[in-house]
């Protein structure tokens, strides 16, 4: 773990790094960017700082929309280091960034010990984001959050989740040459399907739209820079937006609480979260549990559907990937029948590996920000309280040991889901899709179980085509530019039981 308190040591160095695109000089001089740092604890006091890498102004940008790249060439930085340091700059705070799965995963659990704390880290910008923040409620205990997560839970959802993604698919199929955007279709289906799910209850296709304008309009402005809540900035259109899907949670957070005041069952996540009391007689108040479904759109909506975008543009290249899919729906069903219960969904080892190879090339969440607590070691090196710590997760995930200078199918540039399914590939090595430690996602067996269902039913039902000639732009992860147009044709011979 990492341990506390703080120093100042004097190291001095000289380098200029070049990268494709950025430019980085190194000076290890240990300025966090706001001078000396020290501390009164003998152990800290004699810890080095991290090398500091500086960073022009304007390539900073680069954090937001080309982050993989900008990890790299900042740890390219890091003189043969663990870690860097980068310096507050206008519009950016500095922050450390370790170059360690281990470290990161340190960090993750520092949590537990005190010695980290989740971060929001541009306070303004945080002011339209959800979450623990200044003035806002305290972090809600995991053990009031876990029931709406449970297997049984979970099971309980499979149902409705099948049905829905049932009807999209349809809708696909019947727009026949024409096709859709499958970024848009999939962003509409993974949509209703955390609005159904979370809220419990069925919702019409004009609810479905007016409530994901909204949620697109929060989503594209809290990371528009300035962030600046004024009418006419992207940001205050988000607060505005934010404002909206928070009123619309607290009347369906008030109609929950009358039902259950009535005797009545609660469906949806929204009902364990209305009835959760946790072992000391704690309960949600109406903030938490509305920043809570706010939290579970971003999680549950965004991932999911960027994820399931790169897989059908993936499995477009590699149909010998989808025909052992089908195989293996062909092994489920006879095991299980047709309906997609739990057991069906546990079982699809496959779809699993497929799914998670998917997020090592592509992981939707770039990185992740927690900030030391109190001064604390990490790596050997000091890391002053309230310093920021970046956990690179893309470049953690693209850098992992585990597949390092395989050749083949195997090299760790390719698409091959069979990497998952071996002893290393079943070990989580330095791949954090869903984050670690007590912050690892709540959410990640209902998303698997969503993502599970659409390649159940797409390869059971459909072939596609899809037209893969796109730039991938930076989003809530890569998207294409197109919007992936996606044609559907129901199979002639739908896959059976084997």
């Amino acid at each position: 773990m990492p341990a506390p308190c703080s120093a100042a040591a004097n190291v001095k160095a000289e380098l200029t790094i070049d990268q494709p695109k950025i430019a980085v000089s190194l000076d290890a001089n240990n300025s966090s960017g706001s001078g000396q740092l020290g501390s009164a604890c003998p152990f800290l006091a004699s810890l080095p700082s991290p090398p500091l890498v500086k960073v022009p102004w304007h390539k900073r940008f680069q954090q937001l929309f080309a982050p993989q790249q900008f990890q790299a060439a900042v740890l390219a930085g890091r003189n043969g280091g663990s870690m860097v340091q980068v310096p507050k700059q206008i519009g950016f705070t500095n922050f450390v960034m370790p170059n360690d799965a281990e470290l990161a995963r340190e960090a993750f659990a520092g949590e537990l010990y005190g010695t980290t704390l989740q971060s929001n880290i541009n306070e303004p910008h945080g002011r339209a984001q959800p979450g623990p923040r200044a003035g806002a409620p305290p972090q809600v205990p995991a053990g009031l959050l876990q029931p709406a997560f449970s297997g049984s839970a979970i099971a309980g959802y499979l149902p409705a989740i099948e049905q829905l993604v049932t009807r999209h698919l349809a809708e696909w199929e019947a727009a026949g040459e024409a096709g859709v955007r499958g970024y848009d279709g999939l962003k509409l289906l993974t949509y209703e399907f955390i609005i159904s799910i979370t809220l419990g209850r069925e919702y019409s296709r004009q609810e479905v739209l007016a409530l994901s304008e909204h949620y697109k309009q929060w989503t594209v402005g809290f990371l528009a820079w300035p962030w600046l809540d004024l009418p006419f900035t992207s940001f205050g259109r988000a607060m505005r937006a934010k404002e909206a899907l928070l009123a619309h949670f607290q009347e369906a957070v008030t109609a929950a609480r009358a039902k259950l005041a009535a005797g009545q069952e609660v469906p949806g996540i929204i009902g364990s979260l209305t009835a959760a009391v946790d072992e000391e007689g704690n309960t949600l108040t109406d903030l938490e549990i509305t920043e809570n479904i706010l939290l579970l759109l971003l999680a549950g909506h965004d991932t999911s559907s960027t994820t399931l975008t790169r897989l059908l543009s993936t499995l477009h290249d590699h149909p010998e990937v989808v025909q052992q899919l089908r195989q293996e729906q062909a092994d489920v069903m006879a095991r299980h029948g047709e309906r997609l219960i739990a057991a069906a969904i546990r079982d699809m080892d496959y779809a699993d590996a497929v799914i998670r190879e998917s997020l090592r090339l592509d992981p939707v969440v770039s990185g992740l920000f927690r900030v030391a607590a109190k001064d604390i070691e990490l790596g050997g090196y000091l890391v002053p309280k309230d310093t920021p710590i970046l956990l690179p997760l893309h470049h953690l995930a693209a850098n992992d040991e585990r597949w390092a200078g395989m050749a083949g199918e195997d090299d760790p540039s390719r698409f091959h889901p069979a990497r998952m399914m071996t002893e290393e590939g079943r070990q989580p090595g330095a791949q954090m899709p869903f984050g670690s430690g007590p912050r690892f996602c709540l959410g990640e067996r209902l998303a698997m179980a969503e993502m599970k269902c659409v390649l159940a039913l797409l390869t059971r039902h459909y072939s596609f085509s899809v037209d893969n000639d796109t730039e991938w732009v930076q989003g809530v992860g890569r998207i294409p530019k197109n919007g992936l147009p996606v044609k559907l044709q129901r199979l002639t011979q739908p896959v059976a039981a084997a």
